[in-house]
């Protein structure tokens, strides 16, 4: 039975422009100027098992398309294809149950993958069986683990925050896309990638996490892949590995650029067909688990030094969130350190009100060469051995690596340690000018040789004026 397709454009050359794609493809395909005419179609009693909807057409628009299928308790993904392609709108369009977006002008092949991805999904042979409302799994099969890991959760007000947060939004609806997420150790990649995963529609299999790092290579494939009885020599009875075992869940690779060339190319060959051979079987496996990666590396140098496979890079930098390291978020250093003092003492039973105003200081002047990881350590230990209401600065322990000294010395010199990046140098030496020059901004920027309004991006860049 051919797949039916229904596209809704009130362009006619593009409608028809689509169908002719989609039955080339083998597809049964029909294309309507308006939703009302499409729904007319499906009263009728004839469903189709995916649509292509416009996001602004004069009668209903997508949004308000999607709420018509809701009505009729029709479970049928929809594609919505927009010009005014935003964050905004993607993530309204994905609250509201829709599959995916397309941007106009639509590429084909991303149409033909994201039409592959959805009828995997919803796989079945009558689409008027789908109108039970079971087929499309919800968080709520999850279970009470999405309150743990709430979005607004991730803590911070900072512009590399708020976009973290935004594409966790927008990923709450979309099956199986692959993400990469990049930072500093201890910047929070497993946080991330729970928060993630619990607050998916599609969370009804597991969570499973792997250090790709913690193990040698013949281990990690057995983990990732599973393997049959006899395999291996201690391989006595069969076992499934972390693909399958996550099936309709997320699996989360943690250092992925420790992973072999051998293991990648492995690992690029199920990303891209979605199924694998466990170790010495014989059978494919479909699942439809979630990959999310992990590294603190420099993925695209280690693909100039050939360490790291340039179209596995590729295939799991679909969607890339970065984690801004603790130094460079100015007051959310403050957020997240009282959010962590508060959750030690009601662990640890203490009466802890705060931080004097020399602690705060103190926390943020530090560099945090270990990010959110050493703030932990430093409060854990310093609420254990406060002896006041309040942490004060000689509670605070803090290491003594060389960090980053965002500050200059008393005689107005400018001190920087090597091993930082020049990004890094840079929203140092800017700072440092902000907070010891006395003059205007149009001063400041040509002490600084840039124009005002290079320092005005540069500044809300760095979120400078949080930090002055």
């Amino acid at each position: 039975m051919k797949k039916r397709i229904f596209v809704v454009d009130d362009e006619p050359k593009l409608g028809e422009l689509f169908v002719t794609v989609l039955r080339r493809d083998g597809y049964e395909a029909q294309s309507f100027l308006s939703p009302t005419a499409m729904l007319e179609r499906i009263d009728a009693g004839d469903p189709p098992h995916v649509i292509l909807a416009d996001l602004m057409m004069p009668d209903l628009n997508g949004i308000e398309l999607i709420g018509a299928l809701k009505e009729r308790k029709l479970q049928v993904p929809v594609i919505i294809m927009t010009a005014h392609s935003s964050v905004k709108t993607a993530v309204e369009a994905m609250q509201i149950g829709a599959f995916h977006y397309l941007q106009k002008p639509i590429n084909l092949e991303e149409m033909r993958a994201l039409l592959k991805k959805a009828l995997d999904l919803y796989d079945t042979e009558k689409p008027a069986a789908r109108r039970s409302g079971a087929s499309r799994p919800s968080a709520a099969s999850s279970g009470p683990s999405s309150s743990a890991y709430p979005i607004c959760g991730i803590l911070g007000e900072s512009p590399a925050i708020r976009e973290v947060r935004a594409i966790i939004e927008t990923l709450r609806g979309v099956p199986n896309t692959t993400v990469l997420i990049r930072g500093e150790t201890g910047t929070g990649k497993n946080l991330v990638a729970k928060t993630i995963h619990y607050n998916s529609t599609y969370n009804a299999g597991r969570f499973m996490e792997i250090n790709c790092a913690a193990l040698p290579d013949n281990l990690l494939e057995a983990e990732l892949f599973g393997f049959e009885k006899g395999a291996f020599t201690d391989a006595r009875a069969s076992k499934p590995g972390l693909l399958e075992i996550a099936d309709g869940g997320t699996v989360f690779l943690d250092e992925i650029d420790s992973m072999s060339l051998a293991l990648q190319a492995k690992l690029l060959s199920f990303l891209e067909s979605r199924t694998f051979r466990r170790l010495g079987g014989v059978d494919d496996i479909r699942v439809t688990t979630r990959i999310l990666c992990a590294t603190n590396a420099n993925l695209e140098e280690r693909v100039m030094q050939k360490e790291f496979r340039k179209d596995l890079f590729f295939r799991i930098n679909v969607v890339n969130l970065h984690l801004p390291p603790l130094r460079l978020m100015g007051r959310d250093i403050l957020t997240i350190a009282d959010e962590i003092l508060h959750q030690f003492a009601r662990e640890l039973g203490r009466d802890v009100e705060g931080f004097t105003e020399a602690a705060r200081e103190k926390l943020r002047a530090h560099a945090w060469p270990g990010n959110v990881r050493e703030l932990r350590n430093v409060l854990e230990r310093a609420i254990i051995f406060a002896r006041g209401p309040q942490i004060d600065a000689d509670d605070l322990l803090l290491s003594s690596f060389d960090g980053l000294d965002f500050s200059g010395s008393n005689n107005g010199t400018f001190q920087f340690p090597t091993g930082a990046t020049l990004e890094e140098l840079e929203q140092a030496y800017i700072l440092h000018t902000l907070k010891t020059v006395n003059s205007s901004y149009a001063e400041v920027a040509d002490i600084l040789g840039i124009s005002k309004k290079t320092l005005w991006e540069k500044r809300k860049r760095y979120n400078l004026d949080a930090q002055v």
